[in-house]
């Protein structure tokens, strides 16, 4: 299998994060600006383009005899919109969405309570004298009650726009933060609420706590109209990088919505022996989404990968789920207990 290239990392985004610029192109054909071409053209890019209709146990045929009675070309946009809320919802995919000029739809996080976390209570509870670094995206430091236990929250794995042509050197400061913490017996590594980012900027703060080179995760990108036709596998390694790796106990907290390439470095961490995660389990979306264009203007996404762990395990709609003695909800923000069982294994 061909190794990952930092070359195509940029395409492992975030799809909450692109920015939304005028279309630059169409899906297939250019239809006419009817109800009816619309919602053929959207099912049909992804009845040949998506990658996970049986990984999400959806029947897309079935969802195309639901939903098209539904279509009429004197509707309303609004009108329009619901249908595809109908048509899409039951993916359930956090990287599937629907844009217009008056509202989104988003296929998995619409109908989902969003975890308890907050950052700043965590730095006004446990945190001495935090710090940031990294374009403000690493927060940092040591516990007021242990300071040979350290804590890194790393919010996201971008900063600003994330195109071909966009700086992304924050990710180095890590080295920043493990220079302080280098001492610490310790490390609890926070990532919940991280919704992605790029593939490279994982693989910079993931090597930082590599003890061992390892192939995690391999993805297969969908290469034909048919629902098996994948390329080959391309292999996602972690593997050490800096002059030290933190090779000593780290604590992993993650909730639902780790989200993405938030996902990937908690697969590329999990792979490690010094690392136990805590928390909740992941959002479960893995796959890069391409985004299209309607001919009414109109954005929407398509997920067009397949992500399993070396063994052909899918995490996608699962997520990364921490052993049952660490699998733990916080009641609210105030009472951050993925927080206090963190610290409880560090001590």
């Amino acid at each position: 299998m061909k190794k990952f290239k930092l070359i195509n990392i940029f395409v492992f985004l975030l799809i909450s994060i692109i920015p939304l610029q005028s279309c630059t192109f169409f899906y297939g054909e250019t239809t006419s600006l009817t109800y009816e071409d619309m919602f053929e053209s959207l099912w049909k890019d992804y009845n040949e383009t998506y990658a996970l209709f049986e990984v999400r146990g959806v029947d897309w045929n079935e969802q195309y005899q639901k939903c098209k009675p539904q279509i009429s070309n004197d509707m309303t946009d609004k009108e329009f919109f619901e249908v595809l809320k109908n048509l899409l919802y039951p993916l359930k995919d956090s990287h599937v969405y629907v844009k217009t000029p008056f509202g989104s739809l988003n296929a998995g996080e619409d109908n989902v309570t969003p975890d308890n976390f907050s950052l700043t209570e965590v730095c006004n509870q446990y945190i001495e004298n935090p710090k940031k670094c990294g374009n403000n995206i690493i927060t940092y430091g040591t516990l007021k009650t242990d300071n040979e236990i350290g804590y890194i929250h790393v919010a996201a794995f971008s900063s600003g726009q994330t195109g071909i042509n966009q700086k992304q050197d924050w990710a180095g400061d890590i080295d920043i933060a493990l220079e302080e913490l280098k001492d610490t017996r310790y490390m609890i590594l926070d990532v919940r609420g991280n919704r992605g980012g790029l593939t490279g900027n994982v693989t910079r703060i993931s090597g930082r706590f590599c003890s061992e080179n390892k192939v995690y995760a391999i993805s297969r990108t969908k290469d034909g109209t048919g629902k098996n036709d994948f390329g080959s596998g391309v292999e996602l390694e972690i593997k050490k990088n800096g002059s030290w790796q933190y090779t000593k106990p780290v604590i992993l907290l993650t909730n639902a919505q780790t989200m993405s390439a938030g996902e990937e470095f908690s697969m590329a961490m999990k792979s490690q022996p010094h690392v136990i995660q805590v928390g909740n389990h992941t959002c479960g979306v893995f796959s890069l989404a391409l985004e299209r264009c309607l001919v009414n203007g109109w954005k929407y996404s398509v997920s067009v990968q397949k992500v399993t762990d070396p063994d052909g395990n899918t995490p996608e709609g699962k997520g990364i789920v921490p052993s049952a003695e660490n699998l733990i909800l916080n009641p609210s923000v105030d009472q951050d207990l993925q927080m206090l069982r963190a610290i409880e294994l560090c001590k």
